[in-house]
């Protein structure tokens, strides 16, 4: 099946696959910020605390429990629309582009190739907005889980590049 593709295709496609782990790695993950005075971190989706009766407890950012905020900054809640909104651009991609090696169909290409820059796009749109917002406030760094998002969005925006030269060589 992928002998179909050249080896840029080949290339965008392991840039792809890679892009989509660190991006999925980065969306689920409780890292994006930790507090320098505590044992606090928080992601997208989930805050911890470790060393909490010698345990590492856990609560939902969308929960009222979740305390860093004390309501949910529409900045936060943006940012998390821009990571869910790349997550459905790479499922689609990714069913797009397995049709497109299938079936070889040219414009499964490109609409492939779009996806890929829409969910770059929002990665990083995401990441903007938040690190922009989060510098605002004392005693938090921004950790790995934050980097994992970004490097997922240039590497999925690799990938559209790769995929793009694919598709105008087919044309």
């Amino acid at each position: 099946m992928l002998d179909s593709l050249t080896k840029v295709g080949k290339v965008g496609l392991g840039i792809f696959v890679v892009g989509v782990v660190v991006f999925v790695v980065g969306f689920s993950v409780p890292y994006w910020v930790a507090f320098e005075t505590s044992k606090w971190r928080f992601g997208l989706w989930e805050a911890c605390v470790s060393g909490w009766q010698s345990n590492t407890y856990c609560v939902s950012t969308l929960s009222e429990d979740f305390r860093a905020f004390p309501d949910l900054p529409g900045w936060f809640k943006g940012t998390q629309a821009c990571a869910c909104f790349a997550l459905l651009s790479i499922i689609a991609d990714i069913v797009l582009r397995g049709l497109f090696i299938a079936r070889k169909l040219k414009h499964f290409l490109l609409i492939s190739v779009v996806l890929d820059i829409a969910a770059g796009a929002l990665a990083l749109l995401g990441a903007v907005i938040f690190g922009s917002e989060i510098n605002k406030y004392d005693h938090i760094s921004l950790s790995w889980g934050f980097a994992f998002d970004i490097i997922g969005g240039i590497l999925l925006g690799g990938s559209a590049v790769c995929f793009f030269i694919e598709y105008c060589r087919r044309r």
